[in-house]
């Protein structure tokens, strides 16, 4: 008996899946209690979520900032997924640590 080999197919899918939860679930859990029930947030019109929505701040938290994080431009101080301009030194609760 051979042992269960994925196809890479398979493991990417899976890990995206898994990647887009991680992102996705805080939103929908600021959205749901703000509210007392599940609502989809506010899209700005790029796409994106308003500072309020994403708990931005100005300032890091602990080691975590935005020029940290996988979401962050440094080129035009953006994000992909909060509205605006963001300082690198900011941070919100879709932080990611970049790979």
């Amino acid at each position: 008996m051979s042992p269960y080999n994925p196809e890479r197919r398979t493991i990417l899918r899976g890990t995206l899946l898994a990647a887009g939860c991680v992102l996705c679930a805080p939103v929908l859990r600021a959205a749901e209690s703000s509210s007392g029930t599940a609502q989809k947030p506010d899209i700005a019109p790029g796409g994106k979520i308003s500072k309020a929505q994403a708990n931005y701040q100005n300032q890091p938290k602990g080691a975590q900032q935005c020029g940290t994080c996988t979401n962050f431009d440094a080129e035009f101080s953006t994000c992909r997924v909060v509205e605006g301009k963001v300082s690198p030194n900011g941070w919100c609760q879709l932080w990611t640590k970049k790979a």
